[in-house]
């Protein structure tokens, strides 16, 4: 199989196996830079034959470092009955498996990933699992300088792949002469990128260079000479795109986008998504659970089909380990809690459960993030997806891309079962519902590490960016003391001015204050704040001294940040500061205030505080 080593966005990693005689090294560079290596050994010894591929990846970024492996062993018997071993090495844990086939079902692989039961894959007829066979065609295509098709399929991330190659001619490279240009397409799952390949009939593969992603990869042999160095942009830069800044982006009730880009983009419908004809899409916050929804309790007793895939254990979500029932404890998941009252406890638990906020994890399964508390977006929602299937809520990640902080980047979040419809939450950020700005790509029920979906994140939106269309920021309205955001939702301050200019909201009170309505803060940032109650508001606020910046829960799904502010100023703010649901309650806490959820975040904290 053709040698790509791929890192995909946010550190998801595509690792393929090969073949050859005896010994093969080969060198990976991505985006300008050396990142890692792959080695293949063969060993020849009746009554079996064995093929062992060791793969790695270093990565180095803002002093920060990314570490994957990945190693394979496959072993064919006299009788044509193959084995393979793996072992993921994506973060600090190991994920294991193996796979046989039989000759006698060409068409069945049967794989065994541990700690879980026996799966069955459907393989695509003429698919070549050994990788030698797959090795040969390409050979024999560079022999006779003929178009090739090949199917293959990765055991370890469960996927099936493809390569369609037509010759270029001759090219000759250092070392090798014989060596024959290809060009053609390569799919790994759900991934789809152009690829120049370079075979010896003699030697076998040479050097693969490609963009998937959009980004510059090379893959070739160590005898080879490595490339001249390249200035290029860093690749995880190449994930986002600018979003034009909007002062109440997170309180959003819907926003419609447009595509400027190459190409068509075709993107899933659902109840927060829907298509506006060509390269245009319509995104809203799912509305809150009817009264049927909101009194749905979990799964128990006899499963049905539909809902038995997502509250299935899986190599990523091994929540039946006995390191969840402590996590479980922690919890502490109130007696015939419903469905909705167990997401929004999980998904606040996971959100402050991982305290350390970072990209260096790679991608971690649900036990080691409950183990080892540190990750990102990928992260939040397997530890969130387990814990959910656990407590009997159907439950799946989905991948896309976020709307939050100016930009528009890669993200990953949860969507939960309830009745007929899927609704998102986003542990990450701390939101039930998520918010609007939530651009879906595609689901997943988390079976295995290749139904992630990263690849399609990663190349889904190379050369373009969605942009908002009017109104945006200027939807936003201003009435003397008062500023109201597009949904309505409005904050007043007696003797105050505000100003909003290309969507930055400012507050001409005593001074200039940029205000911006956020996500919930971090734990970090709250920590190192001073804690302000208000008996007048029945508020509390958080200022931090060092940042001269206080964050205000105005209610439940609002927070609040208001920058450049003394500590006189924050209590006064915290006192006088008005905040006006009234003029324009979203679907969603008209629901809630229906449905009699009368609890309030910051009345939960102001418990919690008052416990310590």
């Amino acid at each position: 199989m053709v040698r790509l080593l791929r890192l995909l966005v946010l550190c998801s990693l595509w690792l393929s196996w090969s073949s050859a005689q005896e010994a093969t090294r080969f060198r990976v560079w991505l985006g300008g830079q050396e990142v890692g290596g792959q080695e293949v050994l063969t060993r020849r010894k009746p009554p079996r034959e064995c093929i062992e591929n060791r793969e790695w990846v270093h990565v180095e970024r803002q002093g920060m470092i990314i570490d994957q492996k990945i190693s394979q062993t496959a072993w064919r018997a006299a009788d044509g009955t193959l084995e393979f071993q793996w072992t993921l090495h994506l973060s600090k844990e190991f994920m294991e498996g193996r796979a046989t086939w039989n000759p006698a079902n060409p068409r069945t692989l049967k794989v065994f990933s541990k700690g879980l039961p026996e799966r069955v894959v459907d393989l695509e007829e003429g698919t070549l699992l050994w990788p030698e066979a797959f090795e040969a065609r390409l050979r024999e295509a560079a022999r006779t300088r003929q178009s090739v098709r090949l199917k293959g399929y990765k055991p370890a991330l469960q996927q099936p792949t493809e390569l369609e190659l037509r010759v270029v001619g001759p090219d000759p490279l250092p070392g090798f002469p014989d060596a024959v240009h290809f060009q053609g397409r390569s799919r790994e799952g759900a991934m789809v990128s152009d690829t120049d390949v370079w075979v010896s009939p003699t030697s076998g593969e040479v050097k693969e260079s490609g963009t998937p992603g959009g980004l510059a990869m090379l893959v070739q042999r160590v005898e080879l000479p490595a490339p001249p160095p390249e200035s290029e942009p860093g690749f995880f830069s190449r994930t986002l795109n600018p979003l034009p800044p909007h002062p109440f982006l997170p309180w959003l009730a819907s926003a419609s986008l447009r595509w400027q880009g190459p190409g068509e983009q075709h993107l899933p419908e659902d109840d927060q998504q829907k298509s506006l004809g060509l390269n245009r899409i319509r995104l809203s916050r799912a509305l809150a659970p009817s009264h049927a929804e909101a009194t749905q309790l979990p799964v128990s007793g006899k499963l049905n089909a539909e809902d038995a895939i997502f509250l299935a254990p899986s190599p990523l979500l091994q929540f039946q380990d006995p390191a969840f029932d402590g996590l479980l404890k922690r919890l502490h998941p109130p007696a015939q809690a419903t469905r909705w009252q167990l997401a929004k406890a999980v998904n606040q638990f996971v959100f402050e459960w991982i305290t350390v906020k970072d990209y260096t994890v790679g991608f971690a399964s649900a036990l080691e993030v409950a183990q080892h508390p540190r990750g990102d977006c990928t992260e939040h929602s397997v530890l969130a997806v387990a814990l959910l299937r656990r407590l009997g809520v159907p439950a799946r990640g989905v991948v896309g891309w976020v709307g939050a902080s100016g930009v528009m980047g890669m993200h990953f979040w949860v969507e939960v079962r309830l009745q007929d419809r899927w609704v998102p939450i986003d542990p990450t950020f701390d939101e039930t519902p998520a918010s609007a700005l939530h651009l879906k790509l595609a689901s997943t029920d988390l079976a295995d590490l290749g139904s992630v979906g990263w690849d399609t994140a990663a190349t889904k939106f190379v050369g373009g960016s969605w942009v908002p269309e009017a109104p945006w920021a200027e939807a936003s309205r201003i009435e003397v003391d008062t500023v109201l955001a597009p949904n309505g939702e409005g904050l007043r301050l007696k003797a105050a001015s505000w100003r909003l200019n290309v969507g930055e909201l400012t507050l001409k009170w005593r001074g200039t204050h940029p205000v911006e309505a956020v996500s919930h803060p971090q734990a970090a940032s709250l920590k190192e704040a001073q804690v302000f109650d208000s008996p007048r508001s029945q508020r509390r606020g958080w200022w931090h001294p060092r940042e001269k910046r206080m964050w205000l829960l105005l209610d439940e799904a609002h927070w609040l940040q208001i920058s450049a502010v003394d500590q006189a100023e924050a209590l006064e703010l915290l006192d006088q500061l008005q905040w006006l649901p009234a003029l324009g309650l979203s679907g969603f806490q008209k629901n809630e205030i229906h449905h009699g959820d009368t609890g309030s975040a910051e009345k939960k904290l102001m418990k919690d505080e008052a416990g310590k």
